[in-house]
């Protein structure tokens, strides 16, 4: 099993989550800027998710290893229609807590056809490869508007992307005559900045847009991240609205000293992930 040690990246998420309630805590709530924001809104989607995901394991030592592209090599399907689910908490004029969750297993039998090398392994040409992968991630972000105008307002934030990630490979070839597996879980959280803009478009219209990207290394791990969003809306009375979103999400990161089946070896792992997703959505405003 391979397994991500991030005690370091652990602390950080917890730190920047109470540092994001401390922020925001003492801040009187206000009503006066409805309906460009809500007070507190929980949102459900149905969302139509589209992915790329390219996993490397390699062991530098004994020069073993290489990259599987889920979808192209061991045809894991790369759409799927899930629920996620959000809410949003605006605490006063200026400050506001997001969040979003969202759920994504999948699994695919394939045949290889070319010898694979993954971790100090190798999957024999016309083996059978069977291929779970679990993907949990969840978005919080706390954002500052320095301007809030009657119609639109623009803000300033960060933050934490967090992924629960689970991946099991096994093989063997017909009559099972040779058996193999080889299992990597990952979690860790990933901090961004983040930047939004919304606009009432008109009386019942609403846009929102966001973006955030991070580049950082802590310890043995590196990479980065960027995401999107675009929502519009279209509000029904004081307490619902219907609407429409795109959302992205990227990450390239690496990982040195991961340990492998039994501890035996120090693995390098590579991790390249696209995620967007179109959904439908409706929100309760409170």
């Amino acid at each position: 099993m391979c397994d991500f040690n991030r005690p370091r990246l652990h602390i950080l998420g917890l730190i920047f989550v109470g540092l994001m309630l401390t922020v925001a805590a003492p801040v009187e709530a206000q009503r006066a800027y409805e309906p460009l924001f809500d007070k507190f809104s929980f949102k459900a989607e149905l969302s139509w998710v589209g992915m790329g995901t390219s996993i490397g394991l390699y062991d530098d030592e004994l020069d073993l290893g290489g990259v599987l592209n889920f979808e192209d090599d061991l045809d894991l399907g790369n759409r799927k229609t899930t629920p996620s689910l959000d809410f949003e908490w605006q605490i006063g004029k200026r400050h506001r807590l997001a969040g979003r969750w969202q759920g994504l297993n999948r699994g695919s039998n394939a045949q290889a056809l070319t010898d694979i090398e993954w971790g100090d392994e190798i999957i024999p040409v016309d083996a059978d490869v069977s291929l779970t992968f679990d993907l949990t991630q969840f978005f919080i972000d706390y954002t500052f508007y320095p301007w809030v105008k009657e119609r639109w307002a623009l803000g300033f934030g960060i933050g934490l992307r967090w992924m629960d990630i689970s991946t099991s490979l096994a093989w063997d070839l017909q009559g099972g005559e040779e058996v193999g597996s080889q299992n990597a879980d990952v979690t860790a959280p990933l901090p961004y900045l983040y930047i939004e803009y919304r606009r009432l478009l008109t009386e019942k219209w609403r846009m929102i847009l966001g973006a955030g990207i991070l580049d950082l290394t802590i310890g043995d791990i590196s990479g980065s991240q960027y995401i999107a969003r675009a929502g519009f809306e279209y509000l029904i009375g004081k307490r619902w609205s219907v609407g429409g979103a795109f959302n992205y999400a990227d990450v390239d990161a690496e990982a040195k000293n991961v340990t492998g089946d039994l501890g035996l070896a120090n693995f390098r792992m590579t991790i390249d992930m696209d995620i967007w997703d179109l959904s439908l959505f409706g929100r309760v405003r409170f």
